[in-house]
């Protein structure tokens, strides 16, 4: 019976064994790894937050970028707007300035030609004049009054013809 004899001092060792572990594992082991759980759920929060930010600070970088394209089109547009306005009223004032010139050029035509057409009328004045002095002088002694006014309504009459 020796071999299952019982010993009460081993008892007692295995009971404060196990009391030992109980108390450790009451008093050391549950709160440790409990503490250890919070610590590794908050590193997973903090790891998931961390993600999230990334992808909402990506969303607004790509916000941003299509904003920043979207502000490059339009000044484009606007600057091609603005071009096209600029050639517009340059193509205007130069349509306005050749009218003008146009203008100019007739009125002065017109001027020139009145003015040649007043000296054709008092050069033809003048002419008449002299030929019928001319003619007055030349008839003077051969033709009498009568015949010589006649003669003169005569080459009047032509010449204004």
């Amino acid at each position: 019976m020796d071999l299952f004899e019982i010993n009460l001092t081993a008892v007692v060792q295995l009971l404060s064994f196990l009391f030992l572990l109980w108390m450790l594992n009451k008093l050391l082991y549950k709160p440790f790894f409990s503490m250890m759980d919070k610590r590794r759920e908050k590193i997973e929060s903090d790891l998931a937050e961390a993600e999230q930010l990334r992808k909402s600070a990506d969303a607004m970088k790509k916000q941003a970028e299509e904003e920043l394209k979207a502000a490059r089109q339009k000044a484009e547009q606007v600057i091609a707007a603005a071009e096209r306005e600029a050639e517009k009223i340059i193509e205007d004032a130069k349509q306005r300035a050749q009218k003008e010139a146009e203008k100019i050029i007739i009125n002065a035509q017109s001027e020139i030609e009145r003015q040649r057409q007043e000296a054709i009328s008092q050069v033809q004045s003048i002419a008449t004049e002299l030929a019928i002095s001319l003619a007055m002088k030349v008839l003077k002694d051969v033709v009498d009054e009568k015949a010589k006014r006649e003669y003169l309504m005569k080459i009047i009459r032509e010449y204004e013809k």
